[in-house]
């Protein structure tokens, strides 16, 4: 028998933060030639050389705001820890990730594996908070029988419990799976993980560009509030995701662009194209964008 840790059966993701016709659509990203990035190769190729890229610049800007392990997109992890309640029999949780999106599962007791008991997690027991949940108790819960069969209770202040729990974080982000036309009131995405009823979503598809506002989720099918305006193919990204962490990515991939040393062609401001070395290119200056527009999503974890 052996014991895994518990947060490396997240449901993690790998969800690219923009989409090829993003970067290729970018003002940023105008004077960059992607069309040579792999030399000879088709536009099918160079697609997904581009498209293999901004799955690197994604990565570099989780890296960047969540350290090793944590993703802006939004995931389900299961964390554990050692806590005792307060005075006011509350156990203030602060987890890995944020922002917290829901609480899904919450275990208590005097010890790991059987000595967990389920709490159960209502809009009564538990409340969440951007950066930290808290998790209270009522009289049914916290109670054990003894070797004596007298009842008492675990969930006492300043009591160490170990405890674990199953939340949602991050923002969500995900790709239409299939086309939806204009006056469609449902869309189907890749993945659904962070979406809640109620929510905003932005559609990113260039002139297309529109928000919508979710009713309700059944598996991956959103339905929506109102119908979408435009039709929008498959492909087309669906986030919650602030704005300026998606520039962020393009400025990484423009950066990634530029390392290579080649292919990144500038056209000049007479509308010719000149050819660039390694170090007129200047790749620094786009990382350096990017880190700038991702520092306020840094997250230092801590707990209380």
């Amino acid at each position: 028998m052996t014991a895994t840790a518990s947060w490396t059966q997240q449901s993690g993701r790998v969800e690219p933060y923009v989409s090829v016709q993003e970067v290729l659509s970018s003002a940023s990203a105008a004077a960059i030639d992607f069309s040579n990035l792999i030399e000879n190769g088709s536009a099918a190729v160079q697609n997904r050389a581009l498209y293999e890229l901004i799955v690197r610049a994604s990565a570099m800007a989780d890296r960047y705001t969540m350290g090793q392990y944590g993703t802006l997109n939004a995931t389900s992890n299961t964390e554990n820890g050692r806590y005792r309640p307060n005075r006011l029999g509350q156990i203030v949780v602060n987890p890995h990730f944020t922002p917290i999106i829901a609480v899904t599962d919450f275990k208590s007791g005097y010890g790991p594996g059987n000595g967990l008991w389920d709490i159960e997690v209502t809009a009564d027991t538990c409340s969440i908070e951007r950066e930290q949940f808290i998790m209270t108790y009522t009289s049914s819960i916290g109670l054990i029988s003894g070797p004596l069969t007298i009842s008492g209770g675990y969930w006492a202040p300043d009591k160490e419990l170990f405890c674990q729990w199953t939340y949602i974080n991050g923002y969500a982000n995900s790709f239409t799976s299939s086309q939806v036309t204009a006056g469609s009131t449902t869309i189907t995405l890749n993945d659904t993980t962070g979406v809640i009823a109620g929510q905003n979503l932005f559609i990113w598809d260039g002139v297309n560009d529109e928000y919508v506002t979710v009713s309700s989720i059944s598996g991956n099918t959103l339905t929506l509030a109102n119908p979408v305006l435009f039709t929008h193919g498959t492909g087309v990204n669906v986030s919650a995701l602030p704005a300026d962490v998606k520039q962020a990515v393009i400025h990484f991939v423009i950066g990634l662009v530029k390392q290579r040393g080649q292919g990144g062609i500038v056209i000049s401001e007479t509308g010719e194209p000149v050819a660039t070395t390694p170090k007129a290119q200047n790749s620094m200056e786009d990382f350096l964008l990017a880190y700038d527009l991702l520092h306020p999503f840094r997250v230092v974890w801590s707990r209380s």
